[in-house]
């Protein structure tokens, strides 16, 4: 095989490690996907996605828990392939259960709660917030040129669910007069093209080809040849030797080594990076994205939400093309990716009348700078784990882990400027606000 041709099972391989990854998000994601039309039947309506988020957050437990175990078993590697299958198989048990009690409630205090439904959830929130970290700690065994695989995946786990809710018709709404002879309007849910229950079977099935992606790279010689190759050499250190055993070391030490190199403070600077980075991805963004679109309409928020998965795919795409730069280039993506949230930070908190609001160029321009943002974050985070997995044996363990303390972080700044400061007003679909 030469350097830059891959043979036929160097494609599957990567491939079937694309579909494993679909395990990581897909179910979670795929259920904040279908919250509206879950919401038109359970008792809590909108306030169910804001108990959701917070119970998607305690998952976090779970790959803190791997950290713990990892510090304190510091002699033995922990092995991502067990708990692989556990988050899988349970992941795939947990959306069979929904396909019949996604929709089943419980009394409490004489009031209708969706238990069974906040249970799976938190469940599979356990589970994917472990295959963050337990997947990317999976691809380190593969040669570097497979690690894109894990974002693809990743930008999946999100583009898939959002195609079966258009799909479906899901969040179609219209915007119709009163009846009773005054100026307000009223929303109207366009009729769904298949049910909840349906839209659960299909993340079920999608988990069981990852199920069997996964069995199919661990029981079959399909990636035999595309894991890490590590040389090691096996000299007898002897005076006369001693010359042999120095240019051979080196020799090791360049096959071995990526053109890629960390100091320790540079690592650390990254790791810092990386969960900044996640914490505006997977926390922050995705919790004020109501109070940055909607006031410029259904439509445009409708667009954001779902064109944004697709930005990941345009980042892994990017990273095949040029998977490293250099650290200067990734805090100048950094700053100006800063610069596009802080600017859809200020225009949420002067919701539900931000600037250029009822405008066409309002409504480009905040879609523009909503999908930049994105990129300018999301591109240089995918860099970052190319300079972590070269650092050491365990830096996509360490990524992963950084990934999940910055969703957190960021989920929990969120939460508090939200519900507890209430420094937020939301825009309501076919609200006329007077700005």
């Amino acid at each position: 095989m030469t350097e830059n041709r891959w043979t036929f099972n160097e494609y599957v391989t990567y491939i079937l490690l694309t579909l494993v990854f679909l395990a990581s998000w897909t179910d979670i994601n795929g259920i904040f996907a279908e919250l509206p039309q879950i919401i038109l039947t359970q008792p809590e309506r909108w306030k169910l996605g804001a108990y959701l988020a917070l119970i998607t957050n305690f998952g976090n437990i779970a790959p803190f828990i791997l950290v713990l175990i990892k510090c304190l078993n510091k002699k033995k590697a922990l092995n991502p392939v067990p708990i692989n299958y556990i988050v899988i198989t349970i992941g795939m048990l947990s959306c069979f259960l929904l396909i019949f009690f996604w929709k089943h409630t419980t009394i409490i205090l004489n009031q209708s709660y969706s238990i069974t439904l906040l249970l799976l959830a938190f469940f599979l929130s356990l589970l994917d917030c472990t295959s963050s970290v337990s997947f990317a700690d999976y691809i380190q065994k593969f040669r570097a040129e497979f690690t894109s695989a894990l974002f693809l995946g990743e930008s999946l786990t999100s583009i898939i669910p959002s195609l079966l809710a258009i799909g479906q018709g899901n969040g179609q709404l219209r915007c119709i007069p009163s009846i009773n002879g005054t100026n307000l309007t009223e929303i109207v849910y366009t009729t769904a093209r298949f049910s909840v229950s349906i839209y659960f079977l299909c993340l079920f099935l999608l988990l069981t080809i990852s199920l069997i992606s996964f069995v199919l790279l661990q029981w079959t010689s399909i990636s035999r040849n595309t894991h890490q190759i590590i040389r090691k050499v096996s000299l007898e250190l002897t005076e006369d030797n001693q010359e042999t055993t120095s240019k051979l070391f080196q020799e090791k030490t360049l096959i071995s080594s990526d053109s890629i190199t960390l100091t320790t403070k540079s690592y650390l600077l990254l790791s810092l990076g990386c969960t900044y980075t996640s914490s505006i991805l997977f926390g922050m963004l995705l919790s004020i994205s109501t109070y940055v679109l909607m006031p410029y309409g259904h439509r445009i928020f409708y667009f954001g939400t779902i064109l944004s998965p697709w930005m990941f795919t345009l980042i892994w795409i990017f990273g095949m093309i040029k998977p490293s730069i250099s650290k200067r280039y990734i805090l100048l993506f950094i700053l100006m990716g800063t610069m596009t949230f802080l600017f859809e930070f200020f225009m949420a908190f002067k919701s539900p009348c931000p600037f250029w609001v009822n405008t066409t160029k309002g409504s480009v321009l905040i879609l523009f700078v909503w999908l930049s943002t994105y990129l300018l974050l999301g591109y240089p985070r995918l860099v970052i784990a190319n300079y972590m997995r070269n650092y050491s044996s365990n830096g996509m363990f360490w990524y992963g882990v950084n990934v999940q303390l910055g969703a957190l972080i960021g989920s929990v700044v969120a939460y508090l400027l939200i519900e507890t400061f209430s420094l937020f007003h939301e825009s309501l679909p076919c609200a006329q606000n007077i700005c």
